[in-house]
C-alpha cells in the first residue's frame, strides 16, 4: 500500500510541478468551449450538418451493455486522449493545444443545443472528461518541449534533448496514471447517465 501511495504521490508532483501550464490549459479548454457555446446560440451549429444535434447527442442508437464502460474507457483513453491530444504533441508541442480547442469547440457547440436537463445530466461527465484531455494535452505539450526546447520543459537543468525526452516519456507514464483514473470514473458515470437517459 505504502509503494502505491508513493507512486500515485509522484504521479500528482509531475502534475503540480507544472501547475502553471495545466491552468493555461484549463483556461484554455473551457473557454473555447464556452466560445463554442456562444457561437452555437446565434446559429453556427446549423452549418455544421453533420454534428448531431439537440438530445440526439445522447440518444444515437445506443447499445446499452455491460460492456459500455469499457467501451467509453477505451476510446477516450486511447484514440482521443493518447492518440489526438498526447501523441500529436510529441510530433510538435502546438498540435496538442490545437486538438485541445477544438475538441473543446465541438463540444460548446453540441452542448449548446442541449435541453437544461440533457446539459445538467451530462456537466459531471463534461468536467471529468475535460479534465482528463487537459492532462492530456499537458503530457503532449511537455513531450515537445522536451525535444523541441529542453530548458523549457525542464528549466534550469543542461539536459541534453535525449535525456529530456527520456524523462518526459516517464512523467508522461505518470500523468497518464491520473488521466486512466479520472477517465474510467468518467466513463462510469457517462455509462450511468446514458442508461438512465436511454
Amino acid at each position: 500500500m505504502g509503494v502505491m501511495w508513493s507512486f500515485f504521490r509522484n504521479c500528482l508532483n509531475v502534475v503540480s510541478q507544472r501547475i502553471l501550464l495545466l491552468m493555461v490549459l484549463n483556461w484554455l479548454f473551457f473557454g473555447v468551449m464556452f466560445v463554442g457555446a456562444l457561437l452555437g446560440q446565434y446559429g453556427f451549429m446549423s452549418s455544421f450538418g453533420w454534428l448531431p444535434v439537440k438530445d440526439e447527442v445522447f440518444q444515437q442508437g445506443l447499445e446499452v451493455s455491460p460492456w459500455l464502460v469499457l467501451d467509453i474507457f477505451f476510446f477516450n483513453l486511447v484514440l482521443s486522449g493518447f492518440v489526438l491530444v498526447t501523441l500529436s504533441g510529441l510530433v510538435f508541442f502546438v498540435l496538442s493545444l490545437v486538438f485541445l480547442s477544438v475538441r473543446a469547440f465541438l463540444w460548446g457547440v453540441l452542448l449548446n443545443g442541449l435541453s437544461t436537463s440533457m446539459f445538467l445530466a451530462a456537466f459531471p461527465t463534461l468536467i471529468l472528461e475535460g479534465e482528463c484531455y487537459v492532462l492530456a494535452a499537458l503530457a503532449g505539450v511537455n513531450l515537445g518541449l522536451s525535444w523541441f526546447r529542453p530548458k523549457w520543459a525542464y528549466g534550469g537543468g543542461e539536459l541534453s534533448r535525449r535525456e529530456s525526452v527520456k524523462m518526459a516519456l516517464k512523467d508522461c507514464l505518470r500523468v497518464y496514471v491520473l488521466v486512466a483514473i479520472f477517465l474510467f470514473v468518467a466513463a462510469v458515470v457517462e455509462s450511468v447517465t446514458l442508461i438512465l437517459l436511454h
